[in-house]
C-alpha cells in the first residue's frame, strides 16, 4: 500500500437533534449496519439506565443504547423514524439509537484533532473532533470503549445479554449475506458489504490491460479498473468471453473501487454462519469457507481483499484516473460522502415488464421450491413458504399488478423482502441486475391497470439495461404493500407466545375445575 492510504479513514456519521443538532462519527469498520428502529423496543426491567431495550433484528435480539441519555442530554426521547447503528463491540452486537443517519465519510487524518482530557469529564466519550469544510462543520468521534463505560459496566451488559438469551427456547442463529456469482462451472460468494453495485459490461478501455486486469470501464464519470474473475480465480487461462449474462461487480477495496467481470450473478443468499464449512488451515487465505446448498452444489466464499493483494497498487493507480481529466479539489476529496452499502441501490427484476425494489428491503433471493397452496384460496397471495421455520406469504407480483405472467420463464425466483419485523416472498419471472441510481422521480399518473396499487409505486428510476436503452422503472414500496394490501402483523415475540400459552393453560385448568 502507498503511504497516502494510511492518511484517510472512513467514518459513518449520525445525527442527534435537540437544542442544537450534533453530528457524531463511528469508525466505519465498527458499524455492521444502520437501520430504522422499526417496531417498539422491548424493555428490560432492572436494566442499566441507558439501555433503551432490545430490538428484534432478523433472528436476533440486539440491546439498544439510548445515546441521548448516555451522553447526558436533557431530551432523551426519539421519534418513530429514529435510526439504530448496529456496532460490533467485543463479543456483543449493540444498537446505538440516533435521530438520523448522515453520511459515510472518507476523511484525511489531518482533519482529525484529539479532544484534550482537561475539557471532558471522566467519561471522555468523545475522543476526537473531525473538522470539515474549513472548520464550518465539526463531527464528534465516539470512543466505543468508553461509550459502554468501565470494565464492570461492560461485564454487566454482557451478563444482561447472556441472561436475555438464556430465556430463549433455542439458540438464535446468526446469518451473513453473500452475493453469489458464477465463473466457469463454479459458484462463488462475496460478502454483500463488499459489493457497491452490479452493472452490465460496457466497453473496456484496454490501455491498462495486464494479466488479470482487463482495463477500465467508465461509470458515472469515473474510471473503474476491472479484473477478469476467470483469471483472478485461476479457473482458466483462456481469453475472456462475454454474453448477455455477463456482469461487472463493483467492489469496495481499502481506499478505491474496482470491478470484477463475472459470467453470471446468480442470487443473494442469507447463509447461517454455522453452515459455513471451514477450510484446512493450510489454505492461502483467499477463501473463508464453503457453503453447501440443500440441492448439493457448493459455494466457495471468498475474501476479495486477499485475491487482489498483489494487484492493489496497479488497481489503485487506474482508479485515480478521472474521466475527461476531471479534477477534484482536496477539500471535496476529503469530505465527499458515500452512502452506506445499499443506499440508492435497487434490485431490478421482470414480471412481464421491469420493476425494481430497494436493495435495503431485500433479505435474500431463493429458488421457488416447496411452496404450499392455502386451502380454497385464490388470488395473488394463495401460497406460503416455510423459510427456516417462519411461514412467509408468497405474493405473485404479476397477479398483484395485473400484468401477464410469463408461464414459460425458466429463471423464476422468490425475492425475500423484509420491513420491520414482517417478511414476504415476491414471486418474479427473473432477476435482471442490481443497479445503482442516485436520483429518482415521483410517479406520475398511472394507467388504470396499476392505478389501484399506486400507493405501492410511489417512485420511479431511470434504468439503462444491456441494450443501452434508457427506460423508466417503477419501484415497489414494500411497506405500503404490507400496510395497505396484505393482512399482516408482526410475529409474536417469545414473551407473547409465553403469555398465550399461559392463558391457554389457565383456561384449560378453569374448564377442568368446572367439570
Amino acid at each position: 500500500m502507498d503511504s497516502n492510504s494510511h492518511r484517510e479513514q472512513r467514518f459513518a456519521t449520525f445525527i442527534i437533534h435537540g437544542e442544537k443538532t450534533i453530528e457524531f462519527a463511528i469508525r466505519a469498520e465498527d458499524v455492521l449496519e444502520a437501520t430504522s428502529i422499526g417496531s417498539a423496543l422491548q424493555p428490560l426491567p432492572a436494566g442499566v439506565d441507558h439501555l433503551e431495550g432490545y430490538m428484534h433484528l432478523r433472528e436476533d435480539a440486539i440491546p439498544v443504547i439510548n445515546m441521548k441519555q448516555r451522553l447526558g442530554l436533557p431530551q432523551t426521547s426519539y421519534a418513530a423514524d429514529a435510526k439504530v447503528a448496529v456496532v460490533a463491540f467485543h463479543r456483543l452486537r449493540l444498537g446505538l439509537l440516533f435521530d438520523d443517519i448522515k453520511d459515510v465519510l472518507v476523511v484525511d487524518s489531518e482533519a482529525i484533532d484529539p479532544v484534550h482530557s482537561v475539557l471532558q469529564s471522566s467519561d471522555r466519550i468523545i475522543s476526537d473532533l473531525i473538522k470539515l469544510d474549513h472548520g464550518r462543520r465539526t463531527v464528534e468521534l465516539l470512543d466505543l470503549n468508553r461509550l459502554i463505560g468501565a470494565a464492570d459496566d461492560r461485564e454487566q451488559l454482557e451478563d444482561v445479554d447472556r441472561q436475555w438469551k438464556s430465556t430463549r427456547d433455542a439458540v438464535q442463529q446468526t446469518y451473513s449475506r453473500f452475493v453469489v456469482f458464477s465463473t466457469g462451472t463454479q459458484d462463488y460468494g462475496v460478502p454483500v458489504e463488499k459489493v457497491q453495485e452490479i452493472t452490465f459490461l460496457s466497453e473496456i478501455d484496454d490501455t491498462f490491460r495486464n494479466d488479470s486486469i482487463e482495463g477500465a470501464v467508465q461509470l458515472r464519470g469515473r474510471a473503474i479498473p476491472v479484473v477478469n474473475a476467470d483469471r483472478l480465480l485461476q479457473v482458466s487461462g483462456s481469453p475472456m468471453t462475454t454474453n448477455d449474462d455477463t456482469r461487472v461487480m463493483i467492489l469496495n477495496a481499502d481506499s478505491f473501487q474496482y470491478g470484477m467481470i463475472v459470467d453470471n450473478v446468480r442470487e443473494i443468499l442469507s447463509i447461517p454462519d454455522t453452515a459455513i464449512l471451514p477450510l484446512p488451515r493450510h489454505g492461502n487465505g483467499t477463501a473463508s469457507g464453503i457453503y453447501q446448498r440443500n440441492e448439493g452444489s457448493d459455494v466457495m466464499l471468498i475474501r476479495v481483499e486477499a485475491l487482489i493483494d498483489n494487484k492493489q497498487q496497479e488497481l489503485r493507480s487506474v482508479a485515480r484516473l478521472k474521466a475527461n481529466h476531471e479534477t477534484v479539489s482536496i477539500e471535496e476529496k476529503h469530505t465527499r460522502a458515500r452512502h452506506l452499502i445499499t443506499a440508492n441501490c435497487y434490485l431490478v427484476f421482470s414480471i412481464g415488464r421491469n420493476f425494481a425494489i430497494e436493495l435495503n428491503d431485500v433479505q435474500e433471493i431463493i429458488e421457488p421450491q416447496a411452496l404450499m397452496n392455502l386451502p380454497a384460496a385464490a388470488g395473488f397471495d394463495r401460497q406460503v413458504l416455510n423459510l427456516r421455520g417462519r411461514i412467509v406469504p408468497v405474493i405473485n407480483l404479476a397477479h398483484f399488478y395485473g400484468v401477464v405472467e410469463d408461464e414459460t420463464a425458466q429463471d423464476k425466483k422468490l425475492i425475500i423482502a423484509r420491513n420491520q419485523e414482517r417478511t414476504i416472498a415476491l414471486a418474479v419471472d427473473r432477476i435482471v441486475t442490481i443497479y445503482k441510481q442516485e436520483q429518482y422521480q415521483h410517479t406520475p399518473s398511472l394507467n388504470p391497470q396499476l392505478s389501484s396499487k399506486k400507493d405501492t409505486l410511489d417512485r420511479l428510476i431511470e434504468f439503462v439495461g444491456d441494450t443501452g436503452i434508457k427506460e423508466h422503472v417503477l419501484v415497489i414500496n414494500v411497506q405500503a404493500m404490507m400496510d395497505n394490501h396484505l393482512d399482516m402483523h408482526p410475529p409474536l415475540t417469545f414473551e407473547d407466545k409465553a403469555i398465550e400459552i399461559k392463558e391457554k393453560d389457565h383456561g384449560n385448568h378453569a374448564e377442568e375445575h368446572q367439570s
